[in-house]
């Protein structure tokens, strides 16, 4: 079954809105401009067939939501798995393609520039893409948002809905270490996500000088305790204490 939000570059599980669909549509539109992408006619054309197809159910929300269910059905019956397309990006795209509007962009916020190359890392259509989202949408100063939008709608293309997982292959991409990352999307492409401890495993004996390497990068990705603020906690505990005062009142009353 084909994935739509994948087409387009987003992640199902997150449940994009509708003005984010219609953004990407309409930056995926733009890079596929024969301007811009370098590959042949024919790959051009399929390119704009997929994302059309794609935008047309998922702009449509009744069409949507009978996709959406049909897609959670076949998510829950089969194992999660890349055998449709590969990790490695075959798109070309002009390298060299300058856009003023970009230009000036980058007067205003210098570090787009950085966060470019940051996704370049993962592909470079995802670098591309995230250039003409924002000056589709002039969503600036959400960047930091934007950029893990990107990047996690990414991973969960290539290599699946494993938390854990995603967290190993984003440290692999971003330390350079892309052909272990190949290598990771392939053991998911033949195994399926959902034996992600296992894959892991199988992962490090592979590789057993990255566990050590990588071990306190993994521990920094892991979500922390949010620490509860003191003066709301002593708030909190009053209101009990005087609970328990009143039963206590009231219990001494009746005896």
């Amino acid at each position: 079954m084909k994935n739509f939000y994948h087409t387009l570059g987003l992640s199902f599980e997150s449940n994009p809105e509708p003005q984010l669909i219609e953004a990407v549509f309409k930056a995926l539109v733009k890079l596929y401009h024969p301007d811009v992408y370098k590959g042949d006619k024919r790959s051009l054309n399929r390119k704009i067939t997929e994302i059309n197809e794609a935008y047309e159910t998922l702009s449509k929300p009744d069409k949507k939501d009978q996709y959406d269910k049909k897609l959670r059905k076949f998510q829950l019956t089969k194992s999660f798995d890349f055998s449709e397309e590969e990790f490695e990006d075959k798109d070309l795209f002009n390298n060299k393609y300058i856009d003023e509007d970009w230009e000036i962009a980058l007067l205003v916020y210098p570090e787009l520039e950085g966060q470019k190359k940051l996704l370049c890392k993962y592909s470079q259509k995802l670098g591309f893409q995230f250039q003409f989202y924002l000056l589709e949408t002039k969503e600036f100063y959400k960047l930091e948002d934007i950029v893990q939008r990107f990047i996690n709608a990414f991973l969960e293309r290539k290599f699946g809905t494993s938390n854990d997982i995603k967290t190993l292959s984003r440290i692999l991409i971003e330390n350079n270490f892309k052909k272990n990352a190949v290598y990771l999307n392939k053991l998911i492409k033949v195994i399926g996500s959902y034996s992600e401890k296992r894959i892991i495993k199988t992962f490090f004996n592979q590789f057993p000088e990255l566990e050590d390497e990588l071990s306190e990068k993994i521990n920094s990705y892991k979500p922390k305790r949010k620490k509860i603020n003191n003066e709301k906690y002593q708030n909190i505990l009053l209101i009990f204490s005087i609970i328990l005062l009143v039963i206590f009142f009231i219990i001494i009353i009746d005896i």
